[in-house]
């Protein structure tokens, strides 16, 4: 008798469906955000649980709203909740730029790259960027004047963008607009790729971009590469250099293909994401004057006007709480996305294969259930005695679990610095009338900029 396979049934329910339109699901919320919705998404989970299904355009989504869950999703099953990284065998988002890079490659991929990349970003290798990220921050603030009007979002992705450039590549700072440009393109098209999915026949144009784009950027990355070899033995300290001189198990240089993909992704995740979280911590304190005037005191009585050094940084520690709770209103990505290939349970509840799983830090953060007040700006949240008692997954602006963001050190090591000497130098005003809008796409940014007077102290 021959066996027949079946598949395993199960009594368990299905999560419940936030109700939509025919075929199109519940995909005009994400239209009409140009990004992620997170306002929609929130609601959303508030009215219907902690697990809802939605649909796109006829692909399954799943909205998550509980640490608890992110805890399962990101630590304790990272093999069943993939890197949400193709569609019908074709790369999407961020996997179109950067292949396979540490940030992009799945859980067995991504543990022999971290093990070999983890050391680059190491204390020892990071804390020699801080006169680095001084230098930059010093040539920033020689283009300020007092009462002049900037748009501190340009301004804190072009310093952001120097330091990368520098840190990364060793690059010439002149070149830095291009890589913005290219940068800006990448994500716009990432994103386009998650909130208006279509058959390849209908996204050529999109496709085209996206090959110019790599083509640039791989350009980039071979010219440096190539300087690199033609120069020798010279001791270069910046990440690119690192790279070239690393060697796996067996002794052997890494491939091009490897250092191209993973230059690339430590340049995306650590450029955009500190340029707009200093930029919506100037905004905050803006708002919040009983704030800023504890960081006034804090840097006047730690740096009297100089510039910060490393060694200053552990008495700056309420600067480091305004840049956690600016992380925690507007974090770095507000929503993350993991793909399940075939059905599973999660919360007591059945998800089909084939879907993507969105947990969103925005809506995380700002739960009234893990955080008092959680619309107040308030950064004594994140003081020691309080920050021992936040949800460990209630708070995620870095991701969490093994994947979580391999330049979290960095990231804050260069936010602490520049928002010390800024605020030392300088008070921020909002200029009036301007809407300040959210723009979320793989990062959040203020939409069209943020303008603010400066007023120098």
């Amino acid at each position: 008798m021959t066996k027949t396979n079946t598949l395993p049934t199960t009594t368990l329910p299905h999560p419940p469906r936030a109700p939509g339109l025919p075929i199109l699901g519940n995909a005009l919320a994400f239209r009409a955000a140009k990004g992620i919705p997170v306002e929609f998404i929130q609601k959303t989970l508030r009215t219907y649980g902690d697990i809802v299904h939605i649909t796109v355009t006829g692909r399954n989504f799943y909205l998550i709203g509980h640490p608890d869950l992110a805890h399962e999703i990101f630590l304790k099953r990272v093999n069943e909740f993939h890197k949400a990284v193709r569609i019908s065998k074709r790369p999407i988002a961020l996997s179109r730029f950067l292949g396979h890079g540490i940030l992009i490659v799945d859980h067995d991929q991504w543990k022999p790259q971290h093990k070999l990349i983890q050391p680059l970003m190491h204390a020892k290798h990071i804390e020699r960027y801080a006169d680095t990220m001084s230098k930059f921050g010093e040539q920033m603030l020689s283009r300020w004047q007092d009462g002049a009007v900037r748009d501190v979002h340009a301004d804190m992705t072009q310093v952001t963008m120097w330091i990368i450039a520098e840190t990364m590549f060793g690059m010439n700072i002149d070149q830095t607009p291009d890589m913005q440009r290219e940068s800006d393109t990448a994500q716009q098209i990432a994103v386009y790729d998650f909130i208006a999915p279509m058959p390849k026949w209908l996204t050529g144009h999109r496709d085209r971009e996206a090959q110019r784009v790599n083509n640039f950027l791989t350009g980039l990355v071979q010219k440096f590469m190539a300087e690199r070899r033609a120069q020798g033995q010279v001791e270069r300290h910046d990440l690119l250099s690192l790279l070239m001189d690393t060697r796996d198990e067996d002794g052997n240089p890494m491939p091009d293909r490897f250092i191209r993909d993973n230059i690339l992704t430590l340049f995306f995740a650590g450029h955009e994401t500190t340029a707009n979280t200093l930029t919506w911590a100037f905004y905050y304190l803006a708002q919040n004057p009983v704030v800023l005037a504890a960081r006034h005191r804090e840097v006047d009585t730690v740096l009297a006007g100089r510039t910060p050094t490393l060694a200053d940084l552990p008495n700056l520690p309420y600067t480091l709480m305004v840049i956690k709770e600016t992380m925690r209103l507007q974090p770095i990505v507000s929503a993350l996305p993991r793909a399940i290939l075939k059905d599973t349970e999660l919360g007591g509840y059945q998800l089909s294969g084939q879907s993507l799983v969105f947990t969103s830090p925005y809506v995380l953060h700002r739960d009234p259930r893990w955080w008092d007040e959680p619309e107040q700006f308030s950064p004594s949240r994140f003081s020691p005695e309080n920050e021992a008692k936040i949800h460990k997954y209630a708070y995620m602006p870095f991701g969490a679990g093994p994947r979580i963001c391999i330049g979290n050190h960095f990231a804050l090591m260069e936010a602490q610095i520049l928002l010390s000497m800024m605020v030392s130098r300088y008070t921020l005003h909002l200029e009036p009338g301007q809407m300040v809008e959210a723009q979320r796409q793989i990062t959040t940014s203020p939409k069209g900029g943020l303008s603010m007077r400066l007023a120098r102290r």
